[in-house]
Order: structure tokens, then sequence, then C-alpha cells
């Protein structure tokens, strides 16, 4: 039953992007036509052509590098020199998100596939179907307000594989297949001496294809009855297209210490990594005087360098139920936070924009979840991702749902 419902979800996917994915436009030429206004070169969507191309720069880095769960199977072995057999090395099935300390086992695999929808709704406190850039002259009866509605979903079916090549050391891969999808619409509204000019510019576009791949080797430091450790290397590569919003189009490496204990059915953990990712975001000179409109110009955007850190427990309600929490933080540097500014209905001339910010940005989910046995070495998987904060391009709650099985 779980193998059906299984190529039933991929299936499902498959299907449903396709029949959705034949638009005239990929997701990354839609998001590019609803923030720069496409064909019409008088007006940049609804923010200054410098703040347009940041939030491009901000939408494509954080959706393509959402959390995508983790490649560690929920069952783990080690061998026992007296029975001469493999056992359980944890009644816990383990966490979504976070690494466990403990390896798979030699010659034991582990196959995973996760399907999570994640939406993004505000940036700088504004949701991104009602971005406002506008100045209103109330003496002399002029506004000039840009407008954008921006819609950014991502489908993913997550597909991993652990393979034990040594009692204490793993290799793995995870492999993300599937849709992004961007609509919405950019509209011109001006109003000079008593004479309404209006523009509007719609798009909508999906892509489907492969994500950037993930590939793990992990080897166990410590095991023991109070602590266990281990350490992790991940390769991120290009795999996925940048202009479909679908990968970051550069090879990323992340180093990751990996902490764990046990207390009775209790499994309290800590990843703690950094990213090596690219110089990020590079601005321009920011020659703005205090309270004068205009942003910093984006000169060059790659990934960003990260400092990554998780933190939680997984507890063993029972022999066939595990439930999971976790806090998952990323600092990331050298890119840009966007702030609302509004100086308020009461001044004679009000303006409204997002302003860029270049700096550091720490973005924080949080993921509550469980894992299931559902007969022999097979486990079912839910979890929820929540925004504990509101920096960088905010998702919307993400659920996801998957299988494992143990060989």
């Amino acid at each position: 039953m779980a193998k059906r419902l299984m190529i039933l979800m991929l299936g499902a996917l498959v299907a449903g992007t396709d029949a959705r994915a034949q638009s005239a436009q990929s997701a990354g030429e839609a998001l590019r036509t609803v923030l720069f206004r496409g064909e019409d070169s008088s007006a940049t969507g609804a923010l200054s052509e410098n703040s347009s191309a940041a939030l491009y720069g901000l939408l494509l880095g954080e959706t393509t590098t959402f959390p995508i769960g983790s490649s560690a199977g929920g069952f783990t072995w080690t061998f026992d020199s007296n029975l001469r057999v493999p056992i359980r090395r944890s009644s816990s099935f383990g966490s979504m998100f976070a690494e466990r300390p403990f390896t798979t086992g030699r010659g034991k695999l582990n196959l995973g596939a996760a399907f999570q929808h994640t939406r993004f709704t505000s940036v700088g406190g504004q949701p991104l179907t009602n971005l406002e850039s506008s100045i209103s002259y109330r003496f002399g009866n002029e506004i000039y307000r840009l407008a954008s509605s921006v819609q950014v979903e991502i489908d993913r079916t997550v597909l991993s594989a652990t393979y034990g090549i040594h009692d204490r050391v793993d290799v793995g891969v995870i492999v993300p297949v599937g849709r992004a999808h961007v609509s919405g619409f950019s509209s011109n509204y001006q109003l000079y001496q008593g004479i309404v000019d209006t523009k509007r510019t719609d798009a909508s576009g999906s892509s489907f294809g492969t994500g950037d791949m993930v590939v793990r080797t992990k080897a166990a430091l410590i095991a023991t009855n109070r602590f266990d450790a281990a350490a992790a290397v991940d390769v991120r590569l290009p795999t996925g297209d940048p202009d479909k919003l679908l990968g970051t189009g550069h090879t990323q490496a992340k180093v990751l210490f990996i902490g764990g204990s046990t207390v009775g059915s209790v499994t309290p953990h800590v990843n703690v990594g950094y990213t090596l990712g690219g110089s990020g975001m590079t601005f321009g000179a920011d020659n703005r005087w205090s309270g004068s409109f205009g942003d910093p110009e984006l000169i060059r955007r790659q990934p960003s360098d990260e400092f990554n850190y998780t933190v939680g427990a997984d507890v063993a309600a029972t022999p066939r139920i595990t439930i999971a929490g976790d806090v998952i933080g990323r600092v990331v540097k050298n890119t840009a936070e966007m702030r609302l500014f509004d100086n308020g209905p009461s001044v004679p001339d009000r303006q409204i924009f997002l302003e860029v910010v270049p700096g550091t940005v720490h973005l924080l989910l949080g993921a509550v979840g469980a894992k299931v046995s559902i007969g022999g070495s097979w486990l079912a998987t839910g979890t929820i991702l929540v925004p504990v904060n509101d920096h960088g391009i905010k998702p919307a709650v993400t659920p996801v749902i998957g299988f494992e099985r143990a060989f």
C-alpha cells in the first residue's frame, strides 16, 4: 500500500506540473516581467530598477535554497559483536530536517521521497501580492503609483538515498525534482492635471525540472552511551536552471558538525555548519543623503556564504511513532533586507517604497513532525515548516509528506 501511495504521489506531481507548465513563459521569465515591467521600459514594476534587481535576486536565492530535508534514514544499524548480527542503533526514527550523528550501517541502504509545497508571501512586511511604490503631491493633486502583485509557489519532490560503505561512513545523494510557478501583474497609475493614465502588464509562467543535486559524505566521530557526534560534507551541484527558479547556478559546499545524545526515549540533537556559497550580493556605493529616494545599485549577484544551525529533539513516543521538533536557522552573509518606508498620510508629499538595506540576514524556521512505521522497513513522514521571523522573503506554512524505506 505504501509503495502504491508513493507512486501515486509522484505520478500526480508529474501530471499536474506537466499540465500547468504549458505557458508561454518560464517561472523566471514571468518573475522578470512582473518586476521589470516586461516590454514597458518607462517603469520597473512596483520598485525602482535597483530594488527590483535586489528583490529578484532575493527571490531567486531564497526559493532555490529553501530547506529540503535530511537524507538521514529513519533506520540506523550497528553490528553486535556478541550476537554477530546487525541491531537497531536507536529506537527513534529521527527528524525530517536535522541530520543524525548515527550512520546507516555497512551495506545498509535507505531510500526516501518527500513532497513539499512552499508559497512565499511577503517581503519587508509588505505582501508580495500588494507591492507598492508611490509618491503623492497633496497640494498639486498629483499621484504616481507603481504596483505589483507577485505569487511564487514551489512544489518539490525530494528523492534521497543513503548507503553505508562502512559502519562509520555513509554516502548519500539528494535530488529535488519539481515545479516553480510565478504569476502576477505590474500596474502604473498616474494622475496629472486631472488626467488619469493607467498601464498594466500581466504574466504567468511555470518551469518543471531537476533542482540542485546534493552529494553528501558523513563519518561518525564519537559513539558512546551519552553522546554521539559526526561530521558531514555536502556538495551542492548546479544541476538546476536558475533562469527557471530551479537552481542557484553555482557549486556550493557545506561542512557540518552533527551532535546528539539519548536520554531514555528522547534524543536531543544539534547541527552546526558553514556553507561556502559565494560572494553574495555586491552593491555599488550608497550615495543617498538622509531621507532621499532611491537604492544602491546591485552590481553582481551570487549565492552567499551562510552559517547554518538546527537545534531540536526527537522522541520515540511509541515503538512505531517518533515525534520531532526543530528550529532551523540560516545566517546569510552579503545579502540584503528590504524594508517598507512610508512617511505617513499627513505629510504634503507622501512616499511609499521598499528600501534595500545591504547586510546580513537571519532566516528562521520551525519544524514539527512525525515519522510512523507502517510495516516492515517502511516509514511514513509528515512535517510542517513555520516561519519564525519576517526576515528575507517570508514563506507561508509549508507542509511536507513522504515515505522512507530501509534495505
